[in-house]
């Protein structure tokens, strides 16, 4: 038995009839206080230079100092570059600086005394640098050690083989003047080293910041878990970070035997605490809440010229490191607050 069609109850929709388009999704605003921090570490740069302009004009505010200020930098901007970069994926590297001092004494022993020409032995440092770094990322990731004691040790590790390599003495004899000619050559008044690192943070930014891999390391230092859970490898991103981490630190270690044309053992470790404050500071700035490298750049500049500036002005030696631990105190919370607003 045949059925009637069933007749069809959907009206058309005249070609003149319009469909009103959906709203787009409305974003939670940016926090008043995270897009006044964007620009924070450029304005206290500029109020910083301005201040110790005025006070001392004759000392401060000259093309020499700046020039010496950018070139000495150069190191620390490497070492904290080279900190971040385990930061972003929620880890600690407390070696960077036992590492750099290591590259430093490398390059330095290979080119002065073991007969290794000066490319040979730029290469030697940062290879071992980078090696070392991978080692931190092996325990980390693979044996499953905490990134601070982890690195801690190694840190220690390298101290007592940095001394008992060089009996604790300076090296300064027979540093190749091609090594040397590196860190005290300018272009235009910028020192290559400071150039060298603007290179390198150009680089590095376009990374993390357009690359899938720059979002991946994002990710996983968002929720490690969530990262893996998604498909990320995230032992292999962690041990790249901590690689990445200890090649910087090798050109760290040569640029600077070529400024100084020497090689001092107990050099590293004191660049640790700046390093971690730059950091923190910079993930207070440009990109609140989040380690990022401009910021960092920044903030070593900051803390630069706030010690040069209190150092030209006569204050205590002493107040140095206060300054440098203060401020990694308040960088501290300030990001932890951000990143709350953000949230």
């Amino acid at each position: 038995m045949n059925t009637p069609p069933t007749e069809n109850t959907t009206s058309p929709v005249s070609a003149d009839s319009t469909v009103e388009p959906r709203p787009p999704a409305r974003t939670a605003p940016t926090p008043t206080s995270v897009r006044a921090a964007q620009w924070a570490l450029p304005v206290i740069l500029l109020a910083f230079i301005a201040l110790f302009s005025v006070l001392q004009p004759e000392t401060f505010a000259t093309q020499g100092n700046f020039t010496t200020l950018l070139g000495s930098e150069a190191v620390l901007i490497l070492v904290a570059l080279g900190a971040m970069l385990p930061l972003i994926v929620g880890q600690y590297d407390l070696s960077v600086g036992a590492n750099m001092g290591m590259a430093s004494i490398a390059v330095a022993m290979a080119t002065s005394e073991l007969g290794f020409s000066t490319g040979a032995g730029i290469a030697v440092a940062i290879v071992l640098s980078t090696l070392l770094g991978f080692v931190n990322g092996f325990l980390v990731a693979k044996i499953g050690i905490s990134s601070f004691v982890a690195t801690l040790a190694v840190s220690s590790l390298l101290s007592g083989i940095v001394i008992w390599s060089t009996d604790g003495t300076v090296i300064v004899d027979n540093i190749p003047s091609a090594l040397t000619d590196i860190g005290r050559s300018s272009i235009l008044y910028i020192p290559i080293p400071f150039l060298l690192v603007i290179v390198i943070a150009l680089v590095m930014g376009y990374v993390l910041r357009m690359t899938p891999t720059g979002r991946y390391l994002y990710a996983v230092g968002g929720s490690s878990e969530a990262s893996r859970l998604s498909g990320l490898s995230v032992d292999r991103l962690t041990i790249t970070t901590f690689a990445a981490s200890g090649f910087l630190c090798g050109i760290g270690g040569v640029l600077l035997v070529s400024k100084l044309g020497s090689a001092n053992p107990t050099t590293g470790p004191e660049f640790l605490l700046p390093a971690f404050a730059a950091c923190f500071l910079g993930a207070t700035s440009i990109r609140p809440g989040t380690f990022n490298v401009t910021g960092t750049i920044l903030a070593v500049l900051v803390l630069a010229v706030g010690s040069t500036g209190l150092q030209l002005i006569g204050v205590p030696f002493y107040i140095e490191p206060i300054f440098a631990g203060v401020v990694l105190l308040i960088a501290a919370l300030v990001t932890r607050y951000l990143r709350k607003e953000q949230s």
